[in-house]
């Protein structure tokens, strides 16, 4: 290779260039492609392990949940937490140790049910039944009775190894009487979670960010607070991956699940060692595929050079010698003979070519705006070889149905009327158009002659052509254009009144919608018209925007629909449709003024209005106004609606909770809180899903029996506490719900309630 002249390494170099360019970018693309797909399919994996171990360890605990839930409920529980307990009621103790015994197989092994009276003053546990000590006494109540809730997940700092559920009897009395603890020992949650890498450990979090399991010891940090917060209070799916970002250390990525039962959230690190590892076979591979491939290419190179070397070796011999340094090497000396002849013989191409064109386009630029009379237009003709005979003329003008959804800018447009410019040159037969001309950014014009007097036959024609020009232009730019075609006009001073007609035509693009073919002819009655009337469905308007206030969003799309298939069929001037299009979104903006929302700002900072008026179709404008103004307003409407509407629901419990004893009614709470009281009632029944009234009459026919059960009240007593306008309404309400009168449910149940002494 050392003797190897100039250009040869010109030839070889490029070559090695090029194949190790080539190797570059494929093996990096291979390699960033497995790269992603490994660190998609390692996070999936992360993602699924912590699903799988929420899934797993509150299968148990709902379960052990539910199953004390309902033995908390139960008429003999209700019974004996109140009462003293002793060696002398040895087979209720048995039956009450065997019953927590049995509920703690429900949760995980090892878990063990203390169950404490504070009224019998006794304790069931592992060790028996004990009667309680002061001190005993004192520690429960301070530990556990100042709970907020009945039912509460602690984890005590001075037992880290037992998880405790505690429950307060009765759930539904602010007097507790009754402590169930149920004791769940770590260890035990170890053997019911998926067994992690050590370098991705689980956390599981309270719902108050306390840390109660951590599947790997030797990790001491745990998650930053920071991270905790944005899971649990932000805006976050139910399950998902995070990127955490620390400053001074390694970034990872944290997968998580949020629990719906409990509020508890399980997250594991997925740390960047893990893809290194997973990716350590591809990155072998990919250096010696690259070597390999390397190597390939240096000899295919030095091969093809010598091959392709021999022909300039030989053309050499016919270009005259020179010094040589006038020339760098010999591809510049036989590049430099070449183009001069080139050059010399385009040159002169070019000037005679390019000035035809250009003065063929002003000439028709000038027929189209009309400055030109019969003699000028005699003189053109013979000198550029046009027809100068015909019967009559058409002039077809295109325009472009949308660039929004295409990979094409308004910066393009220009180039692309050009580019359709060439093609209707192409299609249409030299002898039946003059010059095909770009007007200005947005429309074509091209002059159509026919030498015969049929009109059906030019409809036939002109349709063919349009159609075949559309479909051209589909196939080569994936883009929709329509055509409008003048009425018929004989003399060329016409032209700029017929370019007129056309323009006009594809206005109707707005009710028969995208790649058009509009004849004049067919739409100028309608044009022409002197009765204009413009329609506007101003109650399907209104329905649409309560709709939207209500957030009802597959309702607003069906009446946006409506509306402006009203709008196509009752305004059949293209003028009557614009003018209620743009009176319709007038009020849209008032609505959204009114509602407090900006008004919304559209790309290139254009307005609504800008916006509309350059589409074209009734189906871009429909898609523009339901996804870019109508969805957003119902979502953002949505969201405040259902928060309002949940606090206005938890308000009128606390009401129901706290004065069911007294007259009490819809139109009461409406009153007090300044709400309509058809309003109050459609949230309620929404949120609670059912109304008002069963409600409250539900709560107080709960209060009746536990006041039947506890009290001594007589029957004429309760129901004027619940008042009811006399006691046989009373009575016989009951009897319609239990089946018995309140006096016979007060005796049977009474009896259950005791009989176990």
């Amino acid at each position: 290779m050392k003797h190897k002249p100039k250009y040869f390494y010109r030839i070889f170099l490029p070559f090695v260039l090029v194949g190790t360019l080539v190797m570059i970018l494929f093996n990096g693309f291979a390699y960033f492609f497995t790269k992603n797909s490994f660190e998609e399919k390692v996070t999936l994996e992360k993602q699924e392990n912590v699903v799988q171990t929420m899934n797993t360890v509150e299968q148990k605990l709902q379960t052990l949940d539910y199953t004390l839930n309902s033995y908390v409920h139960d008429h003999p529980f209700k019974g004996y937490i109140e009462q003293p307990l002793t060696a002398k009621n040895f087979d209720t103790y048995h039956s009450i140790d065997k019953q927590l015994n049995y509920m703690s197989s429900f949760g995980p092994s090892q878990t063990t049910i203390d169950l404490v009276s504070l009224q019998g003053n006794w304790i069931i546990n592992k060790d028996g039944l004990q009667q309680l000590t002061k001190s005993k006494r004192e520690e429960i109540s301070e530990k556990y009775l100042s709970l907020q809730h009945s039912s509460t997940w602690l984890k005590d700092e001075s037992n880290p190894n037992v998880l405790e559920l505690v429950k307060l009897t009765p759930f539904y009395q602010s007097a507790k009487n009754g402590v169930l603890i149920v004791n769940i020992r770590m260890k035990s949650l170890t053997n019911l979670i998926y067994k992690h890498a050590e370098s991705s450990p689980i956390y599981i979090y309270s719902q108050d960010g306390t840390l109660i399991y951590q599947s790997n010891k030797k990790e001491k940090d745990g998650m930053s607070e920071d991270v905790l917060t944005s899971i649990r209070e932000g805006n976050l799916k139910q399950t998902g991956i995070i990127d955490v970002d620390q400053s001074g250390a390694e970034n990872y990525k944290l997968a998580y699940s949020k629990s719906g039962y409990n509020g508890w959230v399980y997250v594991s690190k997925i740390n960047n060692s893990e893809f290194t590892y997973a990716m350590k076979p591809t990155i072998i591979g990919t250096i010696l595929m690259s070597i390999f491939m390397l190597t390939v290419t240096i000899i295919i190179a030095y091969i093809s050079s010598d091959y392709f070397s021999k022909p300039i070796k030989e053309l050499l011999n016919f270009v005259p010698k020179i010094q040589n340094n006038e020339y760098r090497d010999e591809f510049e000396l036989i590049g430099s003979s070449i183009r001069q002849v080139i050059d010399k013989n385009q040159s002169l191409e070019h000037i005679v070519t390019n000035q035809h064109e250009q003065l063929k386009t002003l000439f028709m630029l000038n027929l189209f705006h009309g400055r030109m009379n019969e003699t000028e237009i005699e003189e053109e003709l013979q000198d550029f070889n046009y027809p100068q005979k015909w019967n009559y003329l058409y002039v077809l003008a295109i325009q472009f149905d949308s660039l929004e959804d295409n990979a094409y800018t308004r910066k393009d447009k220009d180039l692309l009327l050009f580019s359709i410019n060439q093609i209707v040159s192409d299609i249409i037969r030299e002898d039946e158009k003059l010059t095909p001309t770009v007007i200005d950014s947005t429309t074509q014009a091209t002059i159509f002659i026919c030498q015969n007097k049929n009109f059906e036959q030019h409809n036939l024609i002109i349709n063919q052509y349009a159609e075949k020009i559309q479909k051209t232009v589909k196939e080569i730019f994936n883009l929709t254009i329509s055509i409008g075609v003048s009425s018929p006009f004989e003399r060329l001073t016409d032209c700029k009144q017929a370019l007129k007609q056309g323009i006009e035509a594809l206005k109707f693009r707005l009710k028969v919608g995208k790649e058009s073919v509009i004849f004049y002819e067919s739409v100028s009655a309608i044009f022409n018209s002197q009765q204009i009337k413009t329609y506007f469905p101003k109650i399907v308007e209104n329905q649409l925007f309560d709709a939207i206030k209500l957030g009802e969003s597959g309702k607003a799309k069906e009446l946006l629909h409506q509306l402006f298939a009203d709008l196509y069929k009752n305004n059949t001037n293209p003028h009557e449709l614009e003018v209620s299009i743009m009176r319709f979104l007038n009020d849209l903006i008032g609505l959204m003024q009114v509602m407090g929302m900006e008004t919304l700002i559209i790309e290139n900072h254009k307005t609504i209005y800008n916006a509309i008026s350059d589409m074209k179709t009734s189906e871009e404008i429909e898609m523009f106004v339901k996804n870019k103004i109508i969805y957003p307003m119902v979502d953002a409407i949505g969201e405040r609606t259902d928060s309002q509407n949940k606090s206005i629901s938890e308000k009128i419990l606390a009401i129901i909770h706290n004065e069911y004893d007294t007259e009490l009614s819809l139109e009461i709470i409406a009153s007090r809180l300044h709400y309509n009281k058809n309003y109050l009632s459609s949230i309620f029944k929404k949120e609670f899903k059912q109304s008002f009234s069963e409600y409250l009459a539900l709560y107080r026919y709960d209060m009746a029996k536990k006041w039947l059960l506890q009290t001594n009240m007589s029957v004429k007593e309760i129901s004027e506490r619940l008042q009811y306008k006399n006691s046989q309404n009373f009575i016989r309400s009951f009897r319609k719900i239990e089946g018995t009168t309140p006096g016979k449910y007060r005796d049977l149940h009474r009896e259950d309630s005791f009989s176990f002494e």
